[in-house]
């Protein structure tokens, strides 16, 4: 036999060109699997890929920073230094090349000329650009000299997406005046597009100098230990490993410990790869990934099973010209060999236009928003990594699945040329009944996921969060962008409270700092008088207005709420909820009780109703509210009740803002049900998704499941005339062949069931309200399944039941 060199594999390629365009409806349906199959795996893959994998975009050489968080004594991460101790680093013992702090913050920003707008700025040491290995697109950055002494050097670099939506691309910007909370700034340089810092998807519109902070905010002094504000990232130098650095790093937070006892002992520090991805939601959120990562791989491959079931009928079809092949002198190698490239082609065809396009839709995923007062930026877009990925996997597939094709159709040899009825080989059978039970257990496992996720949600949406959130919307603000002290906040904040309210179709408002299950909490330790450290309930707070309570429909068991009086100079006073009421006074009343909180003692004036405060799914919380008028907070939020249009509410809000304060920059409104969605949004994103996929892998198995018993159909044609002329009837005939389908769904659903259990224990910690076992989501599935598979063999059954005997008969 000739050797498979090049003259052959072109003569191959031809005959297999050939073969194919005498097949299109075969062509077409192949293709259109797979590419569905590649469109939905590329779809996920460049979403996961764009949330951990693709490189932040203007940083040099990412392979050598590292995340440096400071740890508290109790082990936690995560935590933020002080100016001082950053400085005194220095290089982490010789860790690093540079270790550059900064911080990130909403401010307002504009030309002066325009309304001022919401910002996210970041007040950065004067070495961060250079320990990033960031390079200017217009202009320069600052360095060191200009981060030297507090409130000299004003001076700014402008983040490409500002520089191009707020100034126009201008590109005389460099020297000109812009105004940062009111402040006046000379830009000296534009960041390369993309350019983001440390961090994914967030869109800095401008980088000021750390010693520009007290002029920004008029907040605490720069060389003030306690105040914990600075995240740092660091270059490890050349030929330090990471477990080096941390090492050293160990070295260095013991000799800080000792030179600084009230505020390092215990501190230690945490080194971490920068990926772009916060370092605080990376672990918990990886699982949640790998999942979804998962499942598109499981619907690339029932697409591929899919597609091999087709081209094995039809090799099997080819029976006899593959025998007449081989009596001529053609090896069963050789006939391989053109069935492989036979089903490369379509492989590579069908990966080729899924990647197209999985390309056109990844980037609807962006409309998965965050409730955040600045949204963030995705780019969903498959870059080539995705791309080969996913073509890889559609090539991997077609030479596993031609390779098993081509073994079963030249199995027979010339032989089959002394087979006179077209029947089917067992062991050819064999191989379709499995690769259709393969996309029935495929199945099971795409639809138990994302059944388990769907309900998760349905469960979570059911349970009383404490508060009513119907007809609620929120609207956060910042006064400290504008430099106002606790007395002018308070004046606006009244202000505020009391034109919202008078506003048409709103009942009530209220001011808070913090809105139960958001992205944020303000946490700490309460005690009684006297308590050990070991004897401290951890908390969640938040400062509240008069009609706090009120507004969000949050019940007061018992005592009364904040009123005018709890003011700056009075009493210190805090309601506490239920559950805090009976940690710290078992079987008592809490009313008049005093507790501590930061070293102050407070007189407890009433006990609210308990609520979820983090997510939905949380054991009960303590929570403890205290009186906004005398904690001097400068952010808040707006609650507010109403029973008319959000579009005509927010525009009313903003001309009344605009009149109390024409220098804060507006923000959106959002209803309390879209800040809820934040705690959910891993189940909803994983449910809709894991929906997506389910539906096509069903269909995909639906398609299997009568394609098998179709072509069993035509290969049995006159065995089934047989029986037919032997006294069966048409019944009889559609009962044997809907046993025949069944039979494969059946083995499907026993694997599928076994595996989707398996894999419901792996997402357990994602699940609320329902065991990872839940009845309900299995019997719906399966019995979603059994029907579909019913339909999908009732078709081709009922053809076999309507065959001619006599037609068949003659049939060879």
């Amino acid at each position: 036999m000739r050797g498979i060199g090049v003259a052959a594999f072109g003569h191959d390629l031809r005959q297999a060109l050939r073969s194919l365009r005498r097949a299109p409806g075969l062509v077409l349906a192949v293709v259109a699997t797979v590419a569905a199959g590649v469109a939905a795996a590329t779809t996920v893959f460049a979403f996961v890929d764009a949330l951990f994998f693709r490189p932040l975009s203007g940083v040099a050489e990412q392979s050598g920073l590292v995340n440096v968080h400071a740890t508290a004594p109790d082990g936690s991460s995560f935590h933020a230094v002080s100016t001082p101790t950053w400085r005194e680093l220095g290089d982490g013992g010789g860790s690093f090349e540079g270790l550059a702090a900064f911080s990130s913050r909403l401010a307002s920003l504009t030309d002066g000329r325009n309304e001022p707008r919401l910002a996210v700025l970041q007040l950065v040491s004067g070495n961060y650009f250079e320990v990033l290995g960031a390079r200017a697109a217009l202009g320069r950055f600052f360095g060191p000299a200009e981060d030297a002494v507090p409130g000299r050097d004003a001076v700014a670099v402008l983040g490409w997406g500002a520089w191009k939506s707020r100034f126009g691309s201008d590109p005389a910007i460099v020297g000109r005046p812009i105004a940062i909370n009111g402040r006046p700034f000379t830009v000296v340089g534009v960041a390369p597009s993309g350019f983001s810092g440390t961090f994914l998807a967030l869109p800095f519109d401008v980088w000021i100098p750390l010693a520009m902070a007290p002029t920004l905010s008029g907040g605490a002094g720069l060389e003030d230990r306690g105040r914990l504000w600075l995240e740092m990232v660091g270059r490890r130098k050349t030929g330090v490993t990471l477990e080096q650095a941390r090492e050293r790093m160990k070295v260095v937070a013991a000799r800080h410990a000792l030179a600084y006892p009230e505020t390092q002992r215990g501190v230690g520090y945490d080194l971490r790869p920068v990926t772009g991805f916060e370092d605080s939601l990376r672990d918990s959120a990886l699982p949640f990934f790998a999942v979804l990562t998962g499942l598109a791989g499981l619907v690339l491959a029932v697409a591929g099973v899919n597609a091999s079931g087709l081209l094995l009928a039809r090799a099997l079809a080819r029976e006899k010209e593959f025998g007449v092949r081989q009596a001529l002198g053609a090896g069963r190698a050789r006939l391989s060999h053109l069935l492989l490239i036979e089903t490369l082609l379509l492989f590579v065809a069908g990966g080729t236009a899924g990647a197209v396009l999985g390309g056109l839709t990844a980037p609807l995923l962006d409309r998965f928003r965050l409730p955040l007062p600045i949204p963030l930026v995705f780019d969903f877009s498959p870059g080539m990594r995705v791309i080969s990925l996913a073509l890889g996997g559609a090539v991997a597939a077609g030479l596993l699945f031609g390779a098993i094709t081509a073994a079963a159709a030249t199995r027979g040899g010339p032989g089959v040329l002394r087979s006179g009825a077209s029947t089917e080989r067992p062991a050819a059978a064999r191989l379709r009944s499995l690769l259709v039970a393969t996309q029935v257990a495929a199945s099971v496992l795409l639809l138990v996921v994302a059944g388990l996720f769907l309900r998760t949600v349905r469960r979570a949406t059911a349970v009383d969060p404490g508060f009513d959130p119907k007809g609620l919307s929120l609207y956060a603000f910042d006064l400290s962008m504008l430099g106002y002290d606790a007395g002018r906040a308070a004046a606006f904040r009244d202000s505020l409270v009391e034109r919202a309210a008078a506003l048409p179709g709103v009942t009530s408002a209220a001011i808070t700092g913090e809105i139960p299950l958001g992205p944020g909490h303000r946490a700490d330790s309460v005690g009684l008088p006297g308590a050990a450290a070991e004897e401290r309930v951890a908390v969640d707070i938040a400062d509240v207005g008069e009609s706090y309570f009120a507004t969000m429909r949050i019940p007061i068991r018992s005592g009364r709420g904040f009123a005018a009086g709890d003011a700056p100079g009075a009493e210190p006073v805090a309601i506490v909820n239920e559950t805090l009421a009976r940690r710290l006074w078992p079987g008592r009343d809490a009313l008049g009780r005093t507790l501590v909180q930061e070293g102050r003692a407070l007189r407890i004036v009433g006990v609210a109703g308990d609520g979820k405060y983090r997510t939905l799914w949380e054991a009960p919380r303590g929570y403890l509210y205290l009186p906004a008028r005398q904690s001097g907070r400068l952010e808040h939020t707006l609650v507010i009740r109403s029973n008319g249009s959000r579009e005509a509410l927010s525009a009313a809000l903003a001309r009344e803002i605009r009149r109390l304060e024409p220098a804060l920059p507006l923000s959106a409104l959002v209803t309390a049900r879209q800040h809820m969605g934040f705690s959910l949004l891993p189940q909803r994103v994983g449910g809709a998704i894991g929906a997506v996929l389910g539906a096509l892998g069903l269909g995909l198995a639906s398609i299997g499941l009568a394609g098998l018993v179709a072509y069993s159909v035509g290969r049995r044609t006159r065995e089934i005339g047989v029986r037919m002329s032997l006294g069966a009837n048409p019944g009889d005939v559609l009962r044997l062949e809907m046993r025949r389908g069944a039979r494969v769904a059946a083995v499907g659903l026993l694997v599928g069931t076994a595996a989707a259990v398996l894999a419901a224990r792996g997402i357990g910690g994602m699940l609320f309200g329902i065991s990872p076992a839940d009845p309900a989501t299995f019997a719906a599935v399966l019995a979603l399944l059994a029907a579909s598979a019913a339909a999908a063999t009732y078709v081709p059954a009922r053809r076999a039941a309507r065959v001619d005997p006599i037609r068949a008969l003659r049939t060879e």
